[in-house]
């Protein structure tokens, strides 16, 4: 349970490797004009069902829930058609994606799983597809046979044509949860998703029965979900809790003796373990990169020791051991070139269990889409107005941002649904401004820029991420609408780990290095 902090960024290469394609150009002309992104021609086996969807016959399925896609091909909706216990303790999930728009969709990489070191057969297809768990914060994918066939439908080489659907399947483990979010990739997620009893059958596409297949090891991914403050950095792992405690606020420079704040500080932390079930805490120090290691490992050392000493007085709940370490300036969480980064690298980590949270109150299904043109709610909107002598800066004030929904749903995680309107008259291509700066934790283009802000406890929460460093929010390298047409919307998602008793937050969306606030959302 000991903190590990080492993210394995994402590079270019890796994702090139795996059957996607990135796209550069200049930054000037990437921010202000939408540059098409070709797949060199190609083509693939074309959708075009009859009325009822995935080459069934009959009256199509009838969806529980439909959410709309951000793909770059054009307008697009997910349709979640069911989710039901399978043989074998799995369960196996239906949905559609339709084309909305005047040209074909292509399937390929679209939903595909980026994470997995090593893709077997289908991943490239929809093995991106999940199930979200909150309450026991995990991310389950589909399954794969031993000898590497996804149990989900293979669209690798899938276009979606004109006003056509295409229906797709995935097997999952069986999660030890009565609801769960589905994650689509490209689409915002279907929330509070019901698991029910009793059992179906085969998917009419499927080719591989859980019943009978030799089934390869689950992949079931950790969450990690991370609040950052003044004083302290929570990262909520899996079953884990991790508090990063400023150096800064517990030490003097170069001391390793408490100062009068970190009292206050370490009751707070005490508080959490108390509430914890668990019986091991660890506390690991470490420094920023400055001076060397023969200084750096013995200070980080004797923090720890101080930290541990302190709450072994402060925590009163009997049986629990503690465990701590120095590891100097390995396993840095920010860039040491900044100063800002050497802050946070500055810092004594506090891993116990997970305390347990109260169960968030009962919430309506959030309201869904139809179909692209159908009309999105909107719980607030905001026209930047950013005075800068920078164009790429003053770009931002030809976009409307509404947020369509912050919503919690039954497992906790709250869902912020956005949509980026262009206003002007010029093509936008807005995808390079919305990404976290300065991070070692996200690195592939995608929405993880937006956060949400408590004001009363000064906590801002970043959209959540599984242990391959993939956040749940819209991943913008691979098919996903970076480019507006004037008057053309694309609507965001992104997914965070909010303590129950947050119930209003400030939403911050980037743009560069600016920020563009919408005040005091409630959390419905």
């Amino acid at each position: 349970m000991g903190d590990n902090n080492r993210r394995r960024p994402v590079r270019a290469a890796d994702v090139v490797g795996r059957g996607v394609r990135l796209c550069t150009v200049g930054s000037v002309a990437f921010a202000l004009v939408l540059s098409g992104c070709s797949d060199g021609g190609g083509g693939g086996k074309s959708s075009s069902p009859p009325p009822g969807g995935g080459g069934q016959s009959g009256a199509p399925a009838k969806a529980l829930q439909s959410q709309p896609m951000a793909h770059a091909d054009g307008p697009a909706h997910a349709e979640l058609l069911a989710l039901t216990p399978s043989a074998n303790n799995t369960v196996t999930l239906r949905i559609r994606v339709v084309n909305d728009g005047q040209q074909r969709i292509r399937l390929s990489g679209a939903l595909a799983d980026m994470g997995r070191e090593n893709q077997v057969a289908g991943l490239l297809g929809s093995g991106g597809i999940a199930l979200i768990d909150g309450v026991g914060n995990k991310m389950y994918q589909p399954l794969s046979t031993g000898d590497g066939h996804c149990l989900c439908s293979d669209v690798a080489n899938t276009e979606v044509q004109p006003g056509k659907p295409q229906e797709m399947y995935a097997v999952f483990p069986a999660p030890p949860v009565k609801n769960v979010m589905v994650w689509v990739p490209l689409a915002t997620p279907f929330t509070d998703v019901a698991i029910p009893s009793g059992s179906a059958g085969p998917a009419p596409d499927q080719t591989v029965d859980p019943k009978t297949a030799q089934l390869g090891q689950p992949v079931v991914r950790p969450l990690i979900g991370t609040s950052e403050g003044d004083v302290e950095a929570i990262d909520q792992e899996g079953n884990d809790t991790r508090v990063r405690l400023s150096a800064d606020v517990l030490f003097a420079l170069n001391k390793a003796d408490l100062t009068p704040q970190a009292d206050a500080t370490l009751r707070k932390v005490a508080k959490q373990i108390d509430a914890s079930r668990g019986t091991t805490v660890t506390i690991d120090g470490y420094t920023d990169n400055s001076g060397n290691d023969a200084i750096n490992n013995p200070l980080s050392q004797r923090r720890a020791q101080a930290v541990e000493a302190k709450l072994k007085g402060l925590v009163t709940r009997q049986g629990v051991t503690y465990k701590s370490a120095g590891h100097g300036s390995a396993d840095p969480v920010a860039d040491n070139g900044s100063e800002e980064g050497r802050r946070k690298n500055r810092r004594v980590a506090v891993t116990f269990a997970r305390p347990p949270e109260p169960a968030p109150p009962t919430q309506a299904a959030p309201p869904s889409s139809a179909t692209s043109g159908g009309a999105l709610p909107i719980v607030g909107s905001v026209r930047p107005n950013i005075q800068s002598s920078q164009e790429l800066d003053r770009a931002a004030n030809d976009l409307k941002l509404d947020v369509n929904l912050v919503h919690r749903g039954s497992g906790g995680l709250v869902t912020m649904n956005w949509t980026m309107t262009n206003m002007g008259k010029k093509e936008m291509a807005v995808a390079s401004g919305l990404g976290k700066p300065q991070s070692l934790e996200y690195s592939a283009p995608s929405t993880n820029g937006a956060r949400l802000l408590d004001p009363a406890e000064k906590m801002r929460y970043w959209p959540v991420r599984n242990s391959e460093d993939s956040c749940l929010c819209t991943q913008l390298a691979n098919h996903a609408r970076g480019g507006l047409k004037p008057q053309e919307s694309v609507t965001y998602t992104d997914v965070y780990n909010v303590p129950a008793g947050v119930t209003s937050v400030d939403v911050e969306l980037p743009w560069f290095n600016n920020t563009i606030v919408l005040k005091g959302l409630p959390i419905k």
